[in-house]
């Protein structure tokens, strides 16, 4: 009995063991799927890393002053300044304007450059005296495509009066004339009515938007005797310096 209780044993012993066995590789072959499973997750977090180490890295590169792009890059932005600041006061502020003729002499003469300034064109601030540009387009007795220079010599309310060779101003506020003192022109300079302008009188009240226009050279000049007062919307800038002839650079 000892013998057969033995072999029982031994022979229900061996499954034990086998099945034993088949566990521990079951666990093994289990624990080598996860270790799998996560490698690939570590892997795409290695790359995460290093692309986002990358982008960190361009993103806080910055140019060190004095290498050669740093110097491109300062000269490209130093050049576009420049370009945008000279559109904006080409194109709002400031104009350059060559002088056709002799209406203006001995002032301004044919062949001149000037430039004037256009700020006053926003306000509609001019006084007299002042050396205006002036579109004459569409005017009666104007045919040219080229814009005038003249000087405002009657603002807007007053009226104007042409006698006996000189030029009398009455004030809005005022019932008398008085002498126009025109210092800028020669001595002896008489201003008369042009024999197309007497029909229109030798007096005019000028409107709240009209100014009254002559040019220096009185014998000469088609302005405001012949053309009519000229409206605001009519000057385009104001004269400030001739800058051409080199040797008769001066302010207006």
């Amino acid at each position: 009995m000892s013998d057969n209780e033995n072999e029982i044993f031994e022979v229900t012993d061996a499954p034990v063991e086998e099945e034993t066995l088949q566990s521990e590789e079951a666990v093994n072959a289990n624990e080598a799927a996860a270790s799998e499973e996560t490698k690939p997750a570590e892997e795409t977090s290695g790359s995460e890393k290093e692309a986002s180490g990358s982008k960190s890295f361009l993103r806080g590169k910055k140019l060190e002053k004095g290498s050669t792009a740093y110097e491109i890059l300062d000269w490209l932005r130093t050049i576009c300044i420049g370009v945008l600041a000279g559109i904006f006061i080409v194109v709002f502020l400031v104009q350059r304007d060559n002088v056709y003729g002799d209406s203006m002499k001995p002032t301004l003469s044919s062949g001149d450059v000037i430039y004037a300034q256009k700020i006053s064109t926003y306000f509609n601030s001019y006084k007299r005296g002042d050396i205006v540009i002036l579109d004459g387009h569409d005017m009666e007795g104007y045919y040219s495509k080229e814009y005038l220079v003249k000087r405002i010599v009657g603002l807007p309310g007053e009226t104007v009066k042409i006698e006996d060779g000189n030029v009398y101003i009455k004030p809005a506020d005022s019932n008398e004339f008085y002498l126009l003192q025109e210092n800028y022109l020669p001595e002896g300079t008489k201003t008369t009515m042009m024999d197309d302008a007497m029909k229109k009188g030798n007096e005019i009240v000028l409107g709240d938007n009209e100014y009254y226009c002559l040019g220096d050279n009185r014998p000469v000049s088609n302005d405001s005797r012949n053309l009519g007062p000229f409206t605001a919307d009519r000057i385009k800038g104001v004269a400030i310096i001739r800058v051409f002839p080199l040797n008769e650079v001066k302010i207006l």
